[in-house]
């Protein structure tokens, strides 16, 4: 049963097409649409190098050519950054999306702080240099992380 794929094509002059091809998963053989079969032979006929790769699960498995329009997926060359290097990439040089997530966890985390300062203040009968101390800290980090969480979520 053949179902559809998600698939790259790259060339050396800087083009870059998505787009959807159909997939015989047990043959392991994928069947390109006549657009990207286009953008091959205008690759090929003006000297270009290009690489098409299927995109499975998170990996970028490269296709092998067989004939005309047909590729093999070769799973033995799939692609995939590894777990550690994609956080910290996350943390060192994070995405647009990713800023905006992190501004939203912020600001979720200052409202946790700011909402925990009013229920030490509603609670506490005995006041002490250490229940001040408790709750100016809970606001001070309650105001903090709310402009840190606007300044990752400003929008690009």
């Amino acid at each position: 049963m053949t179902s559809l794929i998600k698939v790259t094509f790259t060339s050396t002059s800087g083009e870059e097409v998505n787009g959807h091809a159909q997939y015989d998963p047990a043959a392991g053989m994928v069947t390109l649409p006549a657009r990207l079969l286009e953008l091959v032979n205008r690759a090929t006929g003006a000297g270009e190098g290009y690489a098409i790769v299927a995109h499975e699960d998170g990996y970028r498995i490269p296709l092998l050519h067989v004939e005309n329009g047909s590729y093999r997926v070769d799973r033995a060359r799939r692609q995939r950054k590894a777990f550690l290097l994609q956080a910290w990439k996350a943390v060192i040089a994070p995405t647009k999306d990713q800023r905006q997530q992190s501004g939203r966890f912020a600001h979720t985390l200052s409202a946790a702080a700011v909402i925990g300062a009013a229920g030490y203040v509603g609670s506490g009968r005995v006041w002490t240099l250490s229940a001040v101390t408790d709750v100016l800290s809970l606001v001070g980090i309650g105001v903090v992380l709310f402009f840190v969480g606007a300044v990752l979520s400003k929008g690009d």
